[in-house]
């Protein structure tokens, strides 16, 4: 990957994105709407439902399943209260099988931990992967100071796995405006002087472009633009629900299974989404006393003056205290993980697959209740904040380097200030 050189680059981006301001700042706003408090009370019932096979709540599908991950949402988001995230338990195993001959194509999707009837094992995403059911993150990670029985997986497969996020005030990512997001990704480019958001060695993030033109906000990678595109999804992939927005996934064993039909109508996918966003946003709670209240307010500088804040962006438009910029950034070679829900989308003029997130691009996981939101990093390989830093690699190396050359008392003060971060 690329470094930059900065010099002489700061006079034609400014010239360059002058034009790109006046737009944002003439950009029409966006009117958010309030959540309709029935319909997130029967999302609720919903969210907390533990489906079964051929569930009566749904609607002509098969129920829970065939393959899934969980019987309810609530099951996976219950951290600091329901809604929030999960701990290693509840990871999800990925897999991507790159194309090995000319002309044959890449495969990507879910090792589902349970199934109605056909269990799925890492085996079936491809036969040189060993037959385990449910693996655990040390089965498919090497992790660094731990004795594990992982082995190195056959070439072009890779396995990963991905942690829980909280949904805590997803409503108001969710109505925030593009424009906001853009303009973050136009002034990390402009401070590092236009460079490419390739770089390891400036936090240059880049707004993922879906191939239907939107810009993508939710997810570890950030490719579902809309609080609805996320919940359906969820919804098929990890309970096995099928809906209107998005079919259930057949089983790696029976690719050819057919549902008989739709388990969620699109009014019980909008009921769920209404309580996903009827979710608080969470809160900065300073200490009780005074000192340790000192502590945090100093920590709060420190982790700007260490660069966290670079990517952790305190304020997004006017979403206030949110510690994210939404944009994905390359964050080095240990921090790799490719695969999604689905076979990658087929090539199409407007859209080639490497536009899309690449294995070591990651977006930049909100701060907010991040205290109650343990462990960190996408699949959950750090149990403290303080490794959660030190494991940043790329375009988050420099400031894990000027953390680690912190005083211990500084470091204190960055963590009890992250501590302030608390769900709601």
């Amino acid at each position: 990957m690329r470094g930059f050189n900065s010099i002489g680059y700061y006079l034609v981006a400014i010239v360059a994105l002058i034009p790109m301001g006046v737009r944002a700042l003439t950009w029409p706003k966006a009117q958010p709407q309030a959540v309709d408090t029935a319909m997130a009370q029967a999302g609720q019932t919903l969210f907390v439902h533990q489906w079964t096979p051929g569930d009566p709540l749904t609607t002509g599908g098969d129920g829970l399943g065939p393959v899934f991950n969980a019987s309810s949402c609530a099951a996976c988001h219950h951290q600091g209260g329901v809604g929030g995230g999960g701990g290693l338990q509840n990871n999800v195993t990925m897999f991507t099988v790159r194309a090995r001959t000319p002309g044959s194509k890449p495969q990507e999707g879910v090792v589902h931990a349970f199934a109605v009837k056909y269990q799925e094992s890492l085996s079936q995403a491809d036969p040189l992967l060993p037959p385990l059911v449910r693996p655990t993150l040390k089965q498919v990670l090497t992790l660094p100071n731990n004795q594990n029985s992982c082995n190195p997986p056959p070439r072009l497969v890779h396995v990963s796995q991905r942690n829980t996020p909280a949904l805590f005030g997803a409503k108001l990512i969710d109505d925030l405006p593009e424009r906001e997001i853009i303009a973050g990704e136009r002034s990390q480019r402009l401070k590092a002087g236009l460079a490419p958001a390739e770089v390891e060695n400036a936090p240059v993030g880049r707004a993922l472009r879906l191939a239907d033109g939107r810009v993508g906000r939710f997810g570890w990678k950030a490719q579902m633009a809309s609080l609805s595109d996320f919940v359906q999804a969820a919804c098929a992939n990890e309970l096995g629900l099928g809906n209107p927005g998005k079919a259930q996934p057949r089983p790696l064993s029976r690719p050819e299974y057919q549902a008989p039909g739709p388990d969620l109508t699109a009014a019980q996918c909008a009921q769920l989404t209404a309580f996903v966003a009827s979710l608080s946003r969470p809160v900065e709670r300073l200490p009780q006393t005074l000192a340790a209240a000192d502590e945090a307010r100093a920590g709060k500088m420190v982790f700007q003056a260490v660069g966290c804040a670079d990517c952790h962006t305190p304020n997004l438009g006017p979403v206030e205290a949110i510690y994210s910029d939404l944009l994905l950034h390359r964050m080095g070679a240990t921090l790799v993980g490719g695969g999604s829900y689905n076979d990658p989308p087929p090539e199409t003029p407007e859209f080639k697959p490497g536009e899309g997130p690449q294995p070591d691009e990651w977006r930049t996981p909100p701060l907010w209740g991040v205290a109650d939101s343990a462990p960190y990093l996408h699949d959950g390989r750090a149990s403290t904040l303080e490794e959660a830093i030190q494991l940043h690699g790329g375009q988050g190396a420099g400031a894990a380097q000027r953390y680690a050359k912190l005083s211990a008392a500084e470091r204190t003060q960055l963590i009890a200030f992250l501590k302030t971060l608390r769900a709601p």
